[in-house]
């Protein structure tokens, strides 16, 4: 699920009990019954106020973000901004517990969005604003040498981090979804959305990322065009640390993308 840069301003709130909030708290389909719990659940977050904005639209509001679990938008709690998750009605899943279970453990790797609070239906995390890396990718002609490199090395060495603490993200083959550029360093990025997550799989967020971003897709074009990356060099150094989960394998691929 991708975030979107969005104006935070009065003039977008969703007031608290609003008709509009309840289509977005309630998505798809909820009773009232389901409204009033989920209101409650979300004033004992703390959650003070929400915002609507960004590029998807539900029942006529805009929104940050829409995925299979969930929609997220931007929330005020405990006096700071935040991307607010919610479950949705038909979402596969119960809780929202287990990807919390999942956004510790990459937080715990200095992975993601930090984490502010959660509850059944709700997860509160860090807003950063950004753009996606497909995004980012798109402005080629303003992306110097050296900011390619800081992109390409802080996504893979995420990525590298959530293998080392034995967590797959699931979704890192499309990294236009799942990869944010920072707006404000425009060099560092956050990896997003632990939805697919497992710890039982073995961790492949290296290899599936590393096709994105340096072998096929628009993001590799850019990297390619501006880094110069070797495909065939790439394929050989991502198929490598597949096969052995080195440092030294992963720093075969980082040489990849160094600035000189």
């Amino acid at each position: 699920m991708s975030r979107q840069r969005i104006s935070f301003s009065s003039s977008s709130e969703l007031v608290l009990g609003s008709p509009e909030l309840a289509k977005i708290l309630t998505y798809p389909r909820g009773s009232d019954e389901e409204y009033a719990s989920r209101l409650a659940e979300l004033k004992g977050l703390g959650v003070t106020a929400v915002f609507a904005g960004g590029r998807t639209v539900i029942g006529g509001t805009s929104i940050a973000g829409k995925g299979c679990v969930g929609l997220v938008v931007r929330a005020k709690a405990h006096g700071r901004t935040c991307a607010l998750k919610i479950r949705r009605t038909d979402a596969n899943r119960p809780t929202m517990h287990d990807e919390v279970k999942y956004h510790r453990i990459a937080n715990g790797a200095g992975v993601g969005p930090e984490l502010v609070g959660y509850s059944d239906n709700f997860m509160l995390m860090e807003f950063a604003e950004g753009t996606t890396i497909a995004e980012w990718a798109q402005g080629k002609k303003l992306i110097d040498i050296k900011q390619a490199s800081a992109v390409a090395r802080s996504a893979l060495e995420q990525c590298y981090a959530l293998d080392r603490a034995g967590l797959d993200h699931g979704e890192l083959s499309h990294v236009d979804r799942h990869i944010i550029v920072d707006n404000d360093t425009k060099a560092t990025t956050i990896i997003i959305d632990f939805e697919s997550a497992s710890t039982e799989r073995k961790p492949s967020n290296v290899s599936a990322a590393g096709q994105s971003l340096l072998v096929s897709g628009a993001v590799a074009s850019t990297l390619a065009q501006v880094l110069r990356v070797d495909r065939e060099a790439a394929i050989g150094a991502l198929k490598k640390y597949k096969r052995d989960q080195t440092r030294e394998n992963f720093d075969a691929i980082l040489a990849l993308v160094a600035f000189a």
